[in-house]
């Protein structure tokens, strides 16, 4: 009751103080561009890369490759175009497209592992101006909506280079698409008549199941007794992080039938074979906060 009270309180002084905003030096649409940073929920995939994998490195022994630390943070970039809302004075809408992508590895020369996550959106927002400034050249702006999330992914990829002339990769990735949402605050401060420099401060909640998964691999290993480098559709055994960190792997190596053990064994899983994780396992979750800071062109 009283959010309501304070909101009809804003709306009213809004109404009275609206010619002042006629006085803006600034068009009615825009276009805006804008880079920084956000946050990552990931707790499934970090639960994995602090547990699952660098259990795996360090039972292993492998004194070159560190554990990799939890993918908490990328970056992310957005463009989108904002007109007022007919009859709505203090009201806009905007719309645009934005990705953003994040890393984790571990570095070493011959041995190479990588956590990536991505995600592309296209958003919509209704905005409403604050009737009140701070000072004269600045606007705030609060407000979110829905984002319609494409191509969320997340992925592991290994690159082994410690034998000569036997280099073979192994990538398994999970993707996923649906409805997200977004909600927070913007400001803008006027550089020239019709510049601006913007800031927004939003949290993202884009919490999906993946609806889709593969696992690339192009693995090159020596075959006795030829001892010629071949092409096999297969995981390393031993030596597989993507597949310990994102295949049910006890599920994959059963799976296997009996004629195929002393293969399996020796050189890894067939790709038949390979079991992912489940959707209670594995969730592709992106929600975070969002900080970004870019400029807007006003036009018309």
């Amino acid at each position: 009751m009283r959010a309501a009270i304070w909101m009809g309180v804003l709306v009213l002084a809004g109404s009275l103080s609206a010619p002042a905003w006629a006085d803006d030096p600034i068009g009615r649409l825009s276009l805006g561009g804008s880079g920084g940073f956000s946050d990552y929920g990931l707790a499934d995939l970090n639960d994995r890369i602090e547990g699952v994998g660098n259990e795996f490195l360090e039972e292993e022994h492998r004194p070159r490759l560190r554990g990799l630390d939890p993918l908490e943070r990328g970056w992310t970039f957005w463009a989108d175009v904002k007109l007022p809302v007919p009859l709505l004075p203090f009201f806009f809408v905007s719309g645009g497209y934005g990705v953003s992508s994040g890393k984790t590895d571990g570095p070493d020369v011959d041995n190479v592992l990588e956590v990536e996550a991505a995600q592309e959106t296209f958003h919509l927002r209704l905005l409403y101006v604050l009737p009140f400034r701070f000072q004269e050249d600045t606007r705030l702006f609060v407000g979110g909506g829905p984002l319609l999330i494409q191509n969320q992914e997340v992925s592991v990829t290994q690159t082994n280079r410690e034998v000569r002339d036997e280099e073979w990769t192994e990538k398994i990735t999970y993707s996923g698409s649906g409805l997200g949402w977004q909600f927070g605050v913007a400001a803008e401060y006027m550089i020239q008549d019709r510049m601006t420099l913007c800031f927004d401060l939003a949290y993202r909640l884009a919490d999906l199941d993946y609806d889709g998964w593969s696992a690339d691999e192009d693995v090159e290993i020596t075959l006795p007794p030829s001892a010629v480098a071949e092409e096999v559709d297969r995981l390393h055994y031993e030596d597989s992080y993507p597949g310990r960190l994102f295949l049910d792997w006890d599920e994959t190596i059963e799976k296997a039938p009996p004629s195929d053990r002393d293969e399996l064994e020796e050189f890894g899983p067939n790709r038949a074979y390979l079991v992912p994780l489940s959707k209670d396992e594995f969730g592709l979750d992106l929600s975070g906060f969002q900080i970004q800071i870019g400029f807007r062109f006003y036009f018309l």
